[in-house]
C-alpha cells in the first residue's frame, strides 16, 4: 500500500517559553502542515507515503525536504520553485487549552505553483489520495490543482481520503464557497473525516451528523471523526466511526499528558487509514487511530513519529493479525 498526501507544507513559529506571541523574544521552528503530518505519520506506521507539494527554493524549503525524508516519506512528487514559505504563528497551551494563533500563507510558493504537479507520475503505485478541506480554503489554483488529483486518482482506481479540516480563518466570509468545495471533495471519497460541525457546514443544517453525510456520499464506505470534552479536569477525547452498516464508537477517555494538540487529528487520520487501508476490521481500527490520537497530544510540535509498536506499547493490546 502507498499513499500519497497532497497539501501545502508550512512552518511553524512558537514562543520558546510559556509566554505569548507578544512577550516571546525566541521562537521555536517546527515543520508543519496536515496533510504532511499524515505523510510522516504513516511512514512511521510501516506504510509507504509520498509526499505532492510545492516548496520554496530557499532554506525554509529545504528544511521542509529534509524532514520528510528524515521520516521516511517519499519526496519525487515535491517541486521546487520561487516563492515564499507559508508559516503560522501559535503560543503555548495553557491548562490544556491551545493559545492563540494565525496564519501568514498568502502568496505562497505552493498557491502559485500548485497545477504544475504531473498526477500520473504522483499517483504510480498509489492506492490511496490523501487530500485535505484547508487546500481548497487556499485559492484557485490549489483547488484546480486538487480537482486535478481527485480527476487521476478516480480514473486510476486509487481510493481517496478526504479531512474536511475546516478552519474559518483560511475561509473569512467564505463560507458559501467552503460548503460548495468541501462537500464537493468529500463526495469522492471513500474515506472521509467530518465532524458535527463539518457535516453542519456541508448540509447547512444544524441538527446534521456524521450518518447524515453517508446518506449524501454514496462513495463513502466510512465518516469518521474524534470528539474531544473540555470541563472540569483533564480534557476528554472520544472518537465516532460511521459506516452503512455500522456506527462504532469509543468513549471519552482523559487526555494525559496533554502537551498540545496540534497534529492530534491528523495522527488520528494516519492510523484509521493505516488501520483501514490494511484490512483491519472497524473496531479494532478505530481503537488503534483512538489511541494515536491519544498519544500524539504528549508530544511537540504538528507531526507524531510514532510506530505501530509505540501507540500500543502501554497496553496489553495487539496489532491485528
Amino acid at each position: 500500500m502507498t499513499v500519497l498526501c497532497f497539501g501545502e507544507m508550512l512552518v511553524r513559529f512558537a514562543p520558546d517559553t510559556d509566554g505569548t506571541l507578544g512577550e516571546a523574544d525566541a521562537l521555536r521552528l517546527h515543520v508543519a502542515g496536515a496533510e504532511a503530518n499524515v505523510a510522516i505519520s504513516l511512514a512511521s506506521l510501516g506504510t509507504s507515503a509520498r509526499m505532492a507539494t510545492v516548496l520554496p527554493d530557499n532554506a525554509l524549503g529545504a528544511r521542509a525536504l529534509q524532514t520528510l525524508v528524515a521520516h521516511g516519506v517519499r519526496t519525487d512528487a515535491c517541486l521546487r520553485r520561487p516563492g515564499r514559505m507559508g508559516l503560522y504563528f501559535i503560543e503555548a497551551p495553557r491548562a490544556g487549552r491551545e493559545g492563540g494563533f494565525f496564519y501568514d500563507r498568502g502568496d505562497t510558493a505552493f498557491a502559485r505553483a500548485a497545477t504544475e504537479i504531473g498526477w500520473l507520475g504522483a499517483l504510480q503505485g498509489a492506492t490511496w489520495l490523501h487530500i485535505s478541506g484547508l487546500t481548497a480554503a487556499l485559492g484557485d489554483t490549489p483547488v484546480a490543482a486538487m480537482r486535478g488529483a481527485v480527476a487521476a486518482a478516480r480514473e486510476h482506481g486509487v481510493a481517496i481520503s478526504f479531512d474536511c479540516n475546516f478552519r474559518p480563518q483560511l475561509w473569512a466570509d467564505r463560507i458559501d464557497d467552503a460548503r460548495a468545495l468541501i462537500r464537493e471533495f468529500a463526495g469522492a471519497a471513500t474515506l472521509v473525516f467530518a465532524s458535527n460541525w463539518d457535516a453542519q457546514l456541508i448540509l447547512a443544517d444544524d441538527s446534521a451528523d456524521q450518518a447524515s453525510l453517508l446518506e449524501i456520499f454514496p462513495d463513502a464506505r466510512w465518516i469518521a471523526t474524534t470528539r474531544r470534552t473540555d470541563g472540569p479536569g483533564s480534557p476528554r477525547l472520544g472518537a465516532v466511526l460511521a459506516s452503512s452498516s455500522a456506527i462504532t464508537e469509543i468513549a471519552p477517555t482523559a487526555i494525559s499528558p496533554f502537551v498540545e494538540r496540534i497534529g492530534a487529528g491528523d495522527a488520528f487520520a494516519a492510523a484509521l487509514l493505516h488501520a483501514l487501508a490494511s484490512g483491519w476490521d472497524d473496531a479494532e481500527a478505530l481503537n488503534f487511530a483512538h489511541r494515536a490520537c491519544l498519544r500524539k497530544h504528549g508530544l511537540p510540535g504538528d507531526f507524531s513519529p510514532l510506530s505501530a509498536a509505540d501507540i500500543l506499547s502501554d497496553e496489553k493490546a495487539r496489532l491485528p493479525r
